[in-house]
């Protein structure tokens, strides 16, 4: 009979490289995330709904595109319809 034998997780020892692994990703989610709350916030402040956003990424438009029309509508060069 052949198998993997499962230990209670108190008894596994977890690898150094694989504890630095786990913090490391936790660490990019948590950036990930506030990336994205500061790219809402953005875009709220210059008309754009959270919807707006998703949909002008699902429609094609890159993120550094999407960053350039937050920037232009906070310098006041465009018109918040426009881009709806």
């Amino acid at each position: 009979m052949s198998g993997i034998a499962l230990l209670p997780a108190r008894n596994r020892v977890q690898l150094p490289f694989q504890e630095c692994f786990d913090t490391l990703g936790e660490a990019h989610n948590e950036d990930v995330y506030g990336a994205i709350e500061r790219l809402v916030l953005a875009g709220e402040e210059v008309g754009l709904t959270i919807h707006d956003l998703v949909r002008m990424l699902k429609g094609g438009m890159n993120l550094e595109a999407l960053l350039d029309v937050i920037e232009v509508r906070m310098s006041g060069g465009f018109s918040a319809a426009a881009v709806q």
